[in-house]
This record gives C-alpha cells, sequence and structure tokens, in this order.
C-alpha cells in the first residue's frame, strides 16, 4: 500500500488504524486473523545487511561477504549510490554486484529508477574477480566475470538479426571499381549468416582444428572472416583487397584469412599487393610517350610474363631496374630521340661517361637488360649496349681472420640457425640457396643434399657427421613443433609453417642470430671456397665441390694463389 500511495496518505492511514478495524469489523469484512508460519520471537531481530542490503535473515548486520570485502579495503564514499562503505575503484560491493548483472541484462535485473535487491547467503550472486597477466585485477568487476552472460547474450542476439538485403549479389558487375571503407562496420550490428555463409565460416574452423591450431589463438581470423560473409555474402568470390582493408583494424587479421580463401578457390587476388610491382607499372606509365609500351615489354620480360618462358627476377630488382633507367630514358625523349630503335652505341656511351664507378655499372646492367629484352621480342633490331665494356678494379675474395669461427656452434641457440651456420661455413650454401632447399631434396638414406639453382645445374651436397647430425636434429624439432604443417621448404619459422601459401624463409631468419655473433653468410661462404682453393689448384674441384660457374672458380684461384695463376685470355 505504500508503494501505491503518497508519503501523507500512507500516515494518515497509520493514525486512523484503531477506527478502521472497528469499522470492518462492524461490518463483517475483516479476516480472521491468520497465526505466523515464523514465531515471532524466532525472527526478532533478523533483516538484511546494512551494506549490500541483501536479506540474510542473520541476525548479523554485515552478511560474510561484505565483512571479507572490507577486510582490505578503505570506506569513502560510493561513486555511484554515495554511501560511506569499503571501496574497490570507488565502488561498494552492492553497486559492482549490480553493474556486473546488468552488463548484459538477460533477465531483466535493472529497474527503471531504482535496483533489484537480491537474497544474501548461498542464494547471492558471487562476485568473482580474475587477476590479468600483471597481477592486477581486470577493471571494476573483472573482464573473466561475465564470459558465459557475454556468450549467451551474442547468440541471442545474432539469432534476433535479420538477414541483410545489401550482400553483393553473384554475377553483379560493379560500375567503378572503388575500395570500401571498413573503418565505418559495427561488429555488434552485423547482419545474420546466410546458410552458405555459415558453411564457408565453418569450414574455416575445421581447416583451424586440422592444422592443429589453438581456436583462441586465431580467433581474430574467425572474426575477420565473419565480418566478411556477414556483409558480402558467401555466393560471390570476396577480393584480397577487402579482406586486407578489414584487417587493418584492431583485433582483426587477414593473413589466415587469405590463405583460406585462395586454397578454396573464394578469393579475387589483388594485382596490387605486391608494392614493388606496382611501383616497376607507375614508372612504365611516367616514362615518355614513345617508350610507354617498350617499358611495359620489357617489365614482361623481367617478370617471365613474356611469349617466351624465362627465370623471373624479383619484384625489387625488377623496380631498381626501371627506376635507373626512367631519367635515362627522360633525357633521350628530351633529345629528339623518339623510339629506342634509334637508340646507338654513342648515346649509351655518352650517357654512362657522366657517371662514374659504381654508378655508371647500376645504369648499365638495367640498360643491357632493357635492349637485351627488346631484341628478344623483336621490338629493335640491334643491342647498343653489346658492345660496352666498362672498367673497373675486382675486389678479391678476403678469408675470415683463423679465431673467428672458434666457438659458434655452441653459441647459436636453435637447431635450425646450427644447421644454416654448417651449410654456409661448411659446404658454401648462401642464404639463398638454404632458403629454397626442399623436404624433397634431403636423402638422408644415401647422405645427400640436392641443391635446386634455376636456370643451372643442380648441385649435390654430401653430408658429413655433424651437418647429418644437425639436419636430424631439426627435422625432429621442425615435426614435434609444426606437426601438420604442409610447407615443402626444409627451413621453416613459426610464420611459414602456419601460412598455406607456402612461402620461404625471411632472409633474416637465417641471418639474424649470426648478426649478433658479428658473422654473415657470405663472408662463411668466401672463407669456406678459400681455404678449399689454397689445397688445390684445379678449378674442375672448385665446380664440383662447391657448384660454381668456371669464372668464379676462377676468381678464388688467383685469389688463393696470386702468383701462379695465369690471366684468363677471355676476360680481357
Amino acid at each position: 500500500m505504500e508503494s501505491a500511495l503518497g508519503g501523507g496518505e500512507a500516515g494518515h492511514l497509520a493514525q486512523m488504524r484503531p477506527t478502521l478495524l472497528e469499522a470492518l469489523c462492524r461490518a463483517g469484512l475483516l479476516a480472521r486473523r491468520r497465526p505466523r508460519l515464523v514465531p515471532s520471537w524466532t525472527s526478532r531481530g533478523h533483516g538484511s545487511c546494512r551494506e549490500c542490503l541483501a536479506w540474510t535473515n542473520d541476525r548479523d548486520q554485515r552478511c560474510a561477504p561484505c565483512l571479507s570485502w572490507g577486510m582490505d579495503r578503505a570506506a569513502g564514499a560510493c561513486h555511484r549510490c554515495g554511501r560511506v562503505v569499503p571501496l574497490r575503484d570507488d565502488h561498494c560491493r552492492r553497486c559492482v554486484l549490480f553493474l556486473a548483472e546488468t552488463h548484459y541484462d538477460l533477465d531483466g535485473v535493472a529497474l527503471n529508477g531504482g535496483d533489484q535487491l537480491w537474497f544474501g547467503g548461498p542464494f547471492a550472486p558471487h562476485l568473482r574477480v580474475a587477476p590479468n597477466r600483471s597481477g592486477e585485477q581486470d577493471g571494476l568487476y573483472g573482464r573473466r566475470r561475465l564470459q558465459a552472460k557475454r556468450r549467451t547474450a551474442v547468440q541471442t542476439s545474432r539469432a534476433a538479426r535479420p538477414v541483410s538485403p545489401h550482400l553483393a549479389l553473384p554475377g553483379q558487375l560493379e560500375l567503378f571499381p572503388l575500395a570500401r571503407d571498413w573503418s565505418r562496420v559495427d561488429e555488434r550490428r552485423l547482419p545474420a549468416l546466410t546458410p552458405s555463409a555459415k558453411e564457408v565460416l565453418d569450414g574455416f574452423v575445421a581447416h583451424i582444428r586440422e592444422r592443429g591450431w589453438k581456436r583462441r589463438a586465431l580467433s581474430t581470423s574467425i572474426r575477420t572472416l565473419r565480418v566478411l560473409v556477414a556483409q558480402l555474402g558467401a555466393e560471390t568470390p570476396l577480393r584480397e583487397e577487402d579482406v586486407r582493408l578489414l584487417s587493418r583494424r584492431q583485433d582483426f587479421n587477414g593473413a589466415r584469412v587469405v590463405n583460406y580463401l585462395r586454397v578454396t578457390g573464394r578469393l579475387v587476388p589483388d594485382r596490387r599487393s605486391d608494392a614493388a610491382s606496382a611501383r616497376a607499372r607507375r614508372l612504365a606509365d611516367m616514362a615518355p610517350q614513345p617508350f610507354c609500351a617498350a617499358v611495359h615489354r620489357w617489365i614482361d620480360v623481367l617478370y617471365g610474363q613474356a611469349a617466351r618462358p624465362s627465370v623471373p627476377l624479383a619484384p625489387t630488382t625488377v623496380c631498381a631496374y626501371a627506376r635507373r633507367v626512367s631519367p635515362c630514358l627522360r633525357a633521350w625523349c628530351e633529345a629528339g630521340i623518339g623510339d629506342l630503335r634509334a637508340v646507338t652505341g654513342e648515346h649509351v656511351q655518352q650517357t654512362l661517361k657522366a657517371l662514374k664507378g659504381e654508378e655508371a655499372k647500376s645504369l648499365a646492367t638495367p640498360l643491357r637488360s632493357l635492349f637485351r629484352a627488346l631484341k628478344r621480342e623483336k621490338l629493335i633490331f640491334r643491342d647498343p649496349t653489346r658492345s660496352i665494356v666498362l672498367s673497373g678494379s675486382r675486389r678479391l675474395p678476403v678469408p675470415l681472420p683463423d679465431n673467428h669461427l672458434h666457438g659458434v656452434l655452441d653459441q647459436l641457440p636453435e637447431a635450425r640457425n646450427q644447421l644454416s651456420f654448417v651449410l654456409a661455413a661448411v659446404h658454401a650454401l648462401s642464404g639463398h640457396d638454404q632458403r629454397g632447399l626442399l623436404l624433397d631434396d634431403v636423402d638422408r638414406s644415401r647422405g645427400r643434399l640436392t641443391v635446386r639453382r634455376p636456370g643451372r645445374l643442380h648441385h649435390t651436397v654430401y653430408l658429413d657427421e655433424v651437418t647429418f647430425r644437425l639436419l636430424t636434429r631439426w627435422l625432429t624439432e621442425r615435426h614435434r613443433r609444426w606437426p601438420t604443417t604442409t610447407n615443402p621448404h626444409l627451413l621453416v619459422t613459426a610464420r611459414t609453417a602456419t601460412d598455406d601459401s607456402h612461402p620461404q624463409v625471411n632472409p633474416q631468419a637465417i641471418t639474424k642470430a649470426l648478426h649478433r655473433l658479428g658473422l654473415q653468410i657470405t663472408s662463411l661462404r668466401v672463407d669456406r671456397i678459400l681455404e678449399e682453393a689454397k689445397h688445390t689448384r684445379d678449378p674442375v674441384h672448385l665446380i664440383r665441390l662447391f657448384g660454381l660457374s668456371p669464372v668464379t672458380a676462377m676468381k678464388y684461384l688467383r685469389a688463393a694463389h696470386p702468383a701462379g695463376t695465369r690471366p684468363d685470355p677471355l676476360s680481357g
């Protein structure tokens, strides 16, 4: 009655209690007094806790949880209710519990204009706060406090979401290409997944489990794919550009998503993803108009995409070639040359005379590559750089100090680093050769290792006892750490072992550990070949042992025996 009437009316009725009792009794409307279920003497002094206001049915003024709450906390004015009680993060225990229960209010606990009270004792909500990795508590009521409620709330909200009518339609053409702005997508308001989109997402989760990856560690990749298929659908292929733009947001990752969509045939590759290739094409577009088509054809030849197949170069090398040639082409166009067929050897020599040393060599190499490619494609009649020879000093190989390699093998931490060191210091394999080694190239039964070199004959390495032992140790560790990897390369890292595109290891993965010790792969290789060249004068022995070219073998023999080596008649 007090909740329905005002304060003044309730007080007036309390004063008229005797009169109302007599009137109702004479009218026969007053029921008999019911016997008390609990005797008055047993409930005298029982009530609620004075701090959390929970009904405890106990004579104590403070319940047990509030007593333990206030043992190590100072009292103060609560930031929410204003009462002077023990606080944590400026909030009392009752307010912390209320905020925790109403953060995801699935049961409608929150009231308008008031707080919902609860029972104490075993029926009271428990406040469990888990510390984070740094040992401090997470926020006001803990990050792990509401995982189950949050999961239920997310599932309930997703079930109630309508399917978006703006999904990409199969076969729909775009008027003009335009990059989507994924920064405005609200993950909490995503549309419901269609059956085909849910099938793609379930397939990605199954793919993660088959590879032995932890789903919790790859939650950012699952979130990325869920947003993509919820917004765009799964009936049409997804663009690689959208995956990369979405992965720029915090708590999103697109590397695993790109690999999975590529394997399943649902990815439209982005040709602009390679920055070096894009810069090379942009430099070709900026070339003078008479030379623009020829430069594009030259880049096609360097990438192995011309009519006649060839070994492709690295995108960074192609970009460097195009950058060095661009000023020369502009100078020839300003001089009145309107076609590369009109360029003669004199024009090239005049251009190189203005440069000296390594700068002239760095320009002569791409110019020679340009005209050779155009002559091969039958766009010019003769190569103007064929008769041009640049004179310069040749640097002879230098060995390492005698005590520079003592104890290096014991200082390297991992089996992969030890194997790389032995392959360079004993078998003279470069970093490029080591990155290209495959598991199929290892023949442990015969103690052989095949080195594949594009455009040249394969080189066979005969393993000694130390190399064989380190190779076996690395293969054991590789299988133990990544038993489900499908990367065919011998040397892998944590990133390349779980990448479905099967990339080679980064060069720094091989050289970083050696750099800390003041060593380089190149210096180790040079020192090993020089050491062998000191004990022989036969270039064929060096060619067979290390897979060198005849010119390189003679270079090392001259460095090892400067007085007893005749000059090469073909080098002059």
